[in-house]
């Protein structure tokens, strides 16, 4: 009895970081639901709930822009993506690929599952105040429920292999399907681990603080097409504009040697 009431409460906090990692809340541009542009904009995301309050009252937002970093001792990340995504959901705001259990990031002594990956265009974090054409999100939780992000930023150029993947991947709005086969998760890790680490929130609502943020320094790129398509997609840009950082500190980790 205890054993199952156990795996009911972590299926349920799975559940629930799922949903609100993808914006589940509504679709996108809905009538009272959360979007990119109009009355559901970013700047009105606090007060279109009560769930969201963090939106505009947070004190440890994202995205930010990455600047002022200094070295820190974090631990390296390293990644352990032996399985392919089962599917692929398109629920407005975003295509999503989930992903089989066994997929999974340690930084340090904490080890996080890979949940699934999905993608903004225009990017959402900034660097050193430059904007990108594209972002993933590689979205990862622990036994705690507790969230880390991987970010990969894209500058315009030639294509890339990876967000083909996922624009290839990509169902109509509000529908789900299964991928056979699906895109391998070990395609999606930098060639490059050292990142910048930070500690803010989910940039959807409702903007839960207490994630960790993990922005590779690696820079890859995608073409002007797929940008477009990416758009397209999820009906014009999908990215949340960047935060104050505050009094937060950005890590430079290096990478394994």
């Amino acid at each position: 009895m205890i054993k199952s009431a156990l795996l009911l409460t972590i299926a349920l906090l799975t559940a629930l970081a799922l949903a609100a990692c993808n914006g589940e809340t509504a679709p996108a541009h809905s009538p009272g639901g959360w979007g990119y542009s109009g009355p559901g904009a970013p700047d009105k995301w606090a007060s279109l709930s009560d769930d969201y309050r963090a939106c505009g009252e947070g004190m440890a937002q994202s995205p930010v822009n990455i600047a002022g970093y200094a070295p820190g001792d974090a631990a390296p990340v390293a990644f352990h993506y032996p399985g392919m995504s089962t599917s692929a959901r398109n629920n407005g705001h975003t295509i999503y690929l989930d992903y089989e259990p066994g997929n999974g990031i340690s930084v340090g002594a904490r080890n996080y599952t890979l949940l699934g990956i999905h993608f903004h265009s225009p990017a959402e974090h900034t660097l050193d105040g430059e904007s990108f054409t594209a972002e993933l999100h590689l979205v990862h939780q622990d036994d705690s429920a507790n969230l880390a992000v991987v970010a990969l930023l894209f500058r315009a150029g030639v294509p890339s292999s990876i967000v083909s993947a996922l624009l290839d991947a990509a169902p109509e709005v509000g529908e789900t399907v299964d991928l056979e086969p699906g895109a391998k998760a070990a395609a999606f890790i930098p060639a490059q681990l050292g990142y910048y680490g930070y500690n803010g929130s989910l940039t959807t609502p409702p903007c839960t603080e207490g994630v960790r943020w993990l922005v590779m320094r690696e820079i890859g790129t995608v073409s002007p097409e797929q940008a477009a398509k990416m758009q397209k997609l999820t009906g014009g840009p999908n990215n949340r504009p960047v935060q104050p950082l505050g009094r937060r500190t950005i890590s430079i980790i290096a990478g394994p040697p």
